[in-house]
């Protein structure tokens, strides 16, 4: 995939985006009930125990109540200690007779309630009412102490529901990454699966779900296998049965134009190079079958490659240092109808360069033949970029394209630059340049 391709969607992705979402929000919910469950749990404990400390105390009070030393604002002897509770006896006039250390002077309730009240400024008080007409008990606790102690439960029990529920959510999240990765391992063997090699058969299926996948992809896979192998035979078959008759033919053409009177020697000339031609194709065809796709790659001067070919009636210039990396009985069958093409088409001279790119290398032929026009070059290239057999174009591109396709890239027909009416051809071979030396 390419820079410039736009990301596609991902099941592997999606999958993690939905745990995520769905991890986050049980956490906050059960986080939430927590609060809320934990919250209403902590008070009424702490009302269960500000209530019991007053039945205590109520119950001192009923056994030694004329012993305490009742008088207006007066507290119990007691050393220095911190009170979580707080108590207070007032009379009927609502004034403070006796109090613990820590308890205010002025009365916890401005009117007696019985039972539990929530008095200003911050406190939680319950009020029971004493044998002695008029007095009454306020067993006092600060808001602050009760808050305290409730967001310390929430803190301790909050903090476990978060590492349970964090350490869920990876489980489940290792559990699909690892589902998913049989997913990306089937990719990858199905993308090596090469059905005319058995070593690269898919293995067994690694899970239930993937069984009918696999023997689809097997059953394709052999069936175009069966095809590729009857067309290659039949190929290699048709190249050797033209290959004799094309050699005799050229016998006995070399024959009849020693024999023949001068004014048959250029009619007898042309039906030479026709057979010549011919040759050169089934020639490239038979090389191309046979190949198949285990190409020899090899370091090709194009140069010498251009000499070793008998190309009449065309001048080739070769760029200095015009190397490739190739197979170079493919790249000599491709080269040869190219060239071929550039005579029958009335070309004097033709111009070969080679290029580097990323990803691969460039053959560039431009010829100074008359080209074709803009609609015509176009309707060429999509024959050329078809898959399928068509009418359009010449065989010796679609040799070419054959030869591009076979090194993992693509022939491209494209407008000769500098040379007024010229056609230009480049073979991208998507395979590595030259090896320095």
């Amino acid at each position: 995939m390419t820079s410039s391709t736009p990301r596609l969607p991902s099941l592997r992705r999606e999958l993690l985006k939905a745990l995520t979402v769905v991890s986050m929000g049980w956490v906050v919910a059960v986080f939430l009930t927590v609060v809320i469950g934990v919250s209403r749990q902590v008070d009424d404990l702490m009302d269960g125990a500000l209530q019991e400390s007053a039945e205590v105390l109520y119950g001192i009070l009923m056994l030694r109540g004329n012993d305490l030393p009742l008088a207006a604002g007066s507290s119990m002897p007691a050393p220095l200690h911190d009170e979580g509770l707080v108590w207070q006896i007032v009379d009927e006039r609502q004034a403070v007779v006796l109090r613990s250390h820590k308890a205010p002077t002025t009365p916890l309730l401005p009117r007696f309630v019985a039972g539990f009240s929530n008095a200003a400024p911050d406190w939680r008080v319950y009020a029971l009412e004493l044998p002695t007409p008029g007095q009454a008990l306020y067993v006092g606790q600060p808001g602050t102490d009760r808050a305290e102690s409730r967001y310390e439960v929430i803190a301790v029990v909050g903090a476990a529901v978060l590492l349970v529920g964090l350490a869920f959510a990876l489980w489940l999240r290792r559990r699909i990454v690892r589902a998913m990765s049989v997913v990306q391992d089937m990719s990858l063997q199905v993308k090596a699966y090469d059905p005319m090699r058995t070593e690269t058969d898919l293995p067994p299926a690694a899970r239930e779900e993937f069984v009918d996948i696999r023997e689809a992809i097997r059953e394709l896979g052999q069936r175009l296998a069966a095809r590729v192998e009857r067309e290659q035979a039949f190929s290699a078959h048709a190249a050797h049965a033209l290959r004799t008759p094309l050699a005799g033919m050229e016998v006995q053409l070399a024959l009849a134009m020693k024999e023949a009177p001068p004014g048959a020697q250029p009619r007898l000339e042309l039906a030479r190079e026709s057979v010549n031609r011919l040759k050169r194709v089934v020639t490239s065809l038979l090389t191309l079958f046979r190949s198949g796709e285990q190409l020899q790659l090899e370091d090709i001067d194009v140069a010498r490659l251009v000499a070793l070919m008998q190309v009449e009636a065309l001048v080739v210039h070769v760029d200095a240092d015009c190397k490739l990396r190739g197979d170079a009985n493919l790249l000599a069958g491709a080269l040869a109808n190219l060239l071929d093409n550039c005579v029958r088409h009335g070309a004097r001279e033709c111009w070969v360069s080679c290029s580097a790119s990323e990803g691969g290398q460039t053959l560039t032929l431009r010829d100074n033949g008359p080209g074709v026009s803009d609609a015509r070059r176009a309707a060429l290239q999509a024959a050329l970029d078809q898959t399928v057999s068509s009418e359009s174009g010449g065989l010796g591109l679609k040799l070419a394209a054959l030869v591009a396709r076979a090194h993992k890239g693509r022939l491209t027909i494209e407008p000769a630059p500098g040379v007024e009416g010229g056609f230009a051809v480049s073979l991208f071979l998507g395979v590595p340049g030259p090896r320095a030396h």
